[in-house]
């Protein structure tokens, strides 16, 4: 049994949460956070030196049962725990009971750092923090635009809540950056004086957060509230990047969530394709799965699982090596990003929709899956533009890739071609931005994309995983840009074609230990799996009948009105 599978027995993971109420599904996921966190027993140690055990947790399968909990996690003990940890380790010692407070949830904790009208550009946020004479700051929203866009600040549960707050530090009217500021929101019960929290609708088709607009006005905070120092830095962009490091440790680990989300929806899917029947060309009742269609995005997502994980584990030793540059590191996390949620959601609407009409139905999970990565293509910085950014630091040559440890091999070629064209593009140009733009930005996607799948199928034949898994995400990844390996000859439309079918027709025989593999089957909930789940599952749905004594002859009322 592992480390969470008790809690997806217990009441708080039993509970049916489409069924309930906004309100209630909130404080639900708030509890289920609490009890997934306080599992883990992750400490300041873990958080500030992102041990095993940190991530663990965030491929543990407990994860998909309550995406709105795993994200309030995430926030609680990656953005606000994790920033403030390498602050109380350092030059904050004071700040260690906070950080094991929000640790063991006795306070609520936010990263308030997007604006609802900057997106991305945040450097230029228009909070401003400015230095009064007592030492004392003003902390104040200038417009509606400035308010901070998402996290969910509204009073919860009665406890405490604290926030990480960025804003321009201004000191004698010099701006002096972004900096991080620890503010006080609300008391559990009410805000705090000056702070405004707005409850956003829900964003639809996944777990609701509490997400929420937050401004400030006039807000005085003590001397204390400013995380690091008033100093005036000539590097003032880098000493922020730095200041926001934990959003590029959250790029890795949030979408990991991609594992988890593969493993319970191949499962799911597996069981109800052996389980649903069709009458086959001889009029016999045949498994769907007996087809292609269900076939091929089944064994995709089974071999995006292994091959990702495989990734994941490569990644964080790499992402963890600190001999190594921040932008290479940081390169590591964007293109693990951008493969695993690639997949996740090719997969998962693939699948869903190869369910016919039960792939629509929310207790089936699918549907949420899809839209739960859909957020996280999008938190911590979305795949356009950090594709953007890192593939300029590549062409500008501020950033080097870890050389391919296959480079002979499809995918690394396909890689160094589409770098090898960009830089032509923009090389070849009198002006490097408008080449950019016009050439290099819309294929910046594709390019990161192209550099995850090499990194996949590296680690994935350097760690030795199933080789019928690997050849099937071979294909899989090709399919993603087939004309490219056409024009240069490598191989042919119908060649591709028969490269899937070879990899399926040795793939399927072990479908069963691939998915013994998984170990997901204690956390299914979904009742399609099988008949005795879906027999128990209909048993809970409202009924409305006639009474069975004596049920009179229908009479056609409609023609009877119609006389009439």
């Amino acid at each position: 049994m592992t480390r969470t599978s008790h809690l997806c027995q217990s009441d708080l993971f039993k509970i049916r949460s489409e069924v309930l109420s906004r309100d209630v599904r909130t404080v639900l996921s708030y509890e289920r956070a609490k009890a997934i966190g306080l599992a883990f027993g992750i400490t300041l140690h873990d958080t500030l030196y992102l041990t095993q055990k940190f991530w663990d947790m965030h491929t543990d399968l407990i994860a998909v049962h309550d995406a709105a909990a795993w994200t309030l996690l995430i926030i609680q003990y990656n953005l606000a725990a994790g920033t403030l940890a390498r602050y109380a380790a350092t030059t904050r010692p004071e700040l260690v009971s906070l950080v094991e407070d929000i640790l063991r949830w006795n306070v609520i904790a936010q990263f308030c750092l997007t604006e609802l009208g900057r997106g991305l550009d945040i450097f230029r946020m228009k909070t401003a923090a400015t230095l009064l004479p007592s030492g004392e700051f003003d902390l104040h929203t200038p417009s509606p635009s400035d308010a901070k866009f998402m996290p969910p600040t509204i009073p919860m549960k009665g406890l405490p809540c604290v926030a990480i707050v960025f804003a321009q530090l201004y000191v004698n009217g010099e701006c002096r950056g972004p900096r991080p500021f620890l503010v006080n929101l609300n008391d559990g019960y009410n805000m705090c004086n000056g702070v405004t929290s707005k409850l956003l609708p829900p964003r639809g088709g996944s777990d609701p957060v509490n997400h929420a607009l937050t401004s400030f006005h006039h807000v005085r905070l003590p001397p204390s509230a400013l995380l690091g120092n008033l100093n005036k830095s000539n590097k003032i962009q880098s000493d922020f990047i730095s200041s926001i490091w934990r959003i590029t440790v959250g790029s890795l680990a949030l979408s990991s969530y991609a594992i988890p989300d593969l493993q319970m929806s191949s499962y799911i899917a597996a069981r109800y394709f052996q389980r649903r029947h069709v009458t086959g060309g001889h009029g016999k009742p045949v498994p769907i799965i007996s087809y292609r269609t269900q076939q091929l995005p089944l064994l995709n997502a089974i071999a995006q699982v292994f091959v990702l994980k495989a990734l994941y584990k490569w990644a964080v030793g790499r992402f963890t090596d600190k001999s190594l540059d921040d932008l290479v590191r940081r390169s590591i996390a964007i293109c693990s990003k951008a493969v695993m949620t690639q997949h996740a959601q090719v997969a998962n609407y693939a699948m869903s929709e190869r369910m016919g009409a039960q792939g629509l139905f929310e207790y089936n999970r699918l549907t949420s899956y899809y839209n739960v990565v859909r957020g996280i293509s999008i938190a911590e910085g979305d795949i356009l533009g950090l594709s953007m950014r890192i593939v300029t630091d590549i062409l500008t040559q501020k950033c080097t890739p870890l050389p391919s440890t296959h480079p002979n091999d499809p995918l690394a070629l396909h890689e160094v071609s589409l770098f090898e064209e960009a830089t032509a593009s923009v090389s070849s140009s009198s002006d490097f931005t408008l080449a950019f733009m016009e050439y290099v930005q819309p294929r910046c996607q594709l390019m990161v994309e192209s550099m995850g799948h090499r990194m996949a199928y590296d680690a994935a034949v350097d760690q030795g995983v199933s080789q019928c898994l690997i050849d099937v995400y071979l294909v899989s990844a090709i399919k993603t840009d087939p004309a490219w390996y056409v024009e240069r000859g490598m191989v042919t439309r119908q060649e591709i074609a028969r490269m899937e079918d070879a990899a399926l027709l040795a793939a399927l025989p072990r479908l069963e230990e691939f998915l013994a593999g998984m170990e997901v089957e204690p956390y299914v909930t979904s009742p399609i799996i099988s008949d005795e789940r879906w027999e128990e599952f209909s048993k809970t749905l409202p009924v409305f009948s006639t009474p069975h004594a004596k049920v009179p002859v229908q009479q056609n009322f409609i023609l009877e009105r119609a006389r009439l």
